[in-house]
């Protein structure tokens, strides 16, 4: 079984490299036409997104159009036309929700308890959650960077 095994690996490593590498084509003159199969491509539409992976920014595009502005034709002219300025576009930054819930201080600084997004976080001065960085820290309110926005977030009173 082993000699057998081994002789056609042999067989086939020698048989490489002593064989010609021409293939003898059978042309056959019954049926000369080949049939293809198409190929259908699959499509679709891709969304817009709403939030930049990197920068944690949530991005609504508003578009403000121009006022039209009617000027009086004084002359009997052909009435001359303005170009209109290009829209512009302004990012809107949608922060997420935040509350200020708690206050400890103790041995190694101060410590907030914040609800981001209904998920609650004990956090320090400078600590980093969702984009967002707690920049100051008082009793009563502290203050939040989010995309080089500043906030000031109230403590929650029940």
């Amino acid at each position: 079984m082993v000699l057998g095994l081994w002789g056609s690996v042999f067989y086939k490593t020698i048989n490489r490299f002593f064989t010609s590498k021409e293939l003898a084509v059978n042309n056959s003159a019954g049926s000369p036409t080949v049939k293809f199969n198409q190929i259908n491509k699959d499509t679709f539409a891709l969304e817009d997104v709403a939030r930049d992976p990197f920068l944690n920014k949530q991005v609504q595009e508003v578009v403000s159009r121009p006022q039209r502005q009617y000027v009086p034709n004084t002359s009997h002219s052909a009435p001359v036309k303005k170009a209109a300025p290009a829209p512009t576009m302004k990012h809107l930054i949608v922060w997420p929700a935040i509350s200020y819930h708690g206050y400890i201080k103790d041995s190694r600084g101060e410590m907030v308890i914040l609800k981001i997004d209904s998920k609650m976080f004990r956090l320090r001065k400078n600590d980093l959650v969702d984009g967002l960085t707690i920049k100051k820290i008082s009793s009563d309110s502290l203050e939040v960077d989010f995309n080089k926005e500043k906030k000031i977030i109230k403590r929650f009173k029940i």
